[in-house]
């Protein structure tokens, strides 16, 4: 994502695409958080539940790094 902005021809369109990428990290926090407790923690013992969003944040941040985008 961090190429797209690099990309843009305009400070408008740098900002969009900032704000999107925000949104994207945002809204895959919630659902990682979700599928987490709800799937993950049932079916593998070893998983603890994530307690607050921050800690869903910090590991939806490093899954974006580590896919690459």
């Amino acid at each position: 994502m961090l190429r797209e902005i690099m990309k843009t021809k305009n400070k408008s369109d740098a900002v969009s695409e900032l704000i999107l990428m925000l949104l994207v990290i945002l809204i895959s926090t919630f659902m990682l958080r979700f599928l987490w407790n709800r799937s993950l923690v049932k079916h593998i013992s070893v998983l603890k539940p994530i307690e607050n969003l921050s800690d869903a944040f910090l590991l939806s941040i490093s899954l974006v790094i580590l896919r690459g985008a």
